[in-house]
């Protein structure tokens, strides 16, 4: 099949095997490729080797990519990495999934407005002093989330979350002797 570089192909009738076929001609088409619905779990793979940006996001964003390659992409694409629609079910199947992500790709996460809340309850919970460091400096933290930090053991992110109460107008809770 020749390819027109100035017409986007319809893809939307092939098969994963003529899809497959198709990988490499262009960033522009591996890019549409890594959007498909019928992209094989190898065919992503694959993809996932692209030197291209756009080609790697639409790969971490794919319900089908593989989690290997999910998991190498991640620190490059957290935010595209929690956006995936199958991210819950890998979790589900792996808990321990965000004990193998670097620490790089979760603060990245952390620092997004578009973080889930359900990954910011599991950082004050699990986290460590990285993470709770990239909590106490998201613009959007609540009053009683960086009162917490401020009254943990990180020490690095509880000053900083200090100074934010302190900047708010906030009172310090006295802490015992």
């Amino acid at each position: 099949m020749k390819l027109d570089e100035a017409a986007d192909p319809d893809l939307t009738s092939l098969s994963a095997t003529a899809l497959d076929k198709m990988v490499g001609a262009s960033d522009r088409l591996d890019s549409q490729i890594a959007q498909h619905s019928h992209v094989s779990s190898s065919t992503l793979a694959k993809l996932g080797q692209s030197r291209s940006s756009s080609v790697l996001r639409n790969v971490v964003l794919n319900p089908a990519c593989p989690k290997d390659t999910l998991l190498k992409l991640a620190p490059k694409f957290p935010n595209e990495f929690f956006a995936n629609p199958a991210i819950l079910l890998q979790l589900l199947e792996d808990p321990d999934l965000f004990l193998r992500l670097p620490v790089t790709a979760i603060k990245s996460v952390l620092k997004s407005p578009d973080c889930p809340q359900s990954i910011i309850a599991w950082a004050m919970r699990s986290g460590g002093s990285s993470h709770a460091l990239a909590l106490a400096g998201r613009a959007d933290s609540s009053v009683a989330m960086l009162r917490q930090i401020a009254s943990g053991h990180h020490i690095k992110a509880a000053e900083l979350a200090t100074t934010r109460l302190m900047s708010m107008g906030e009172p310090l809770k006295e802490k015992p002797l």
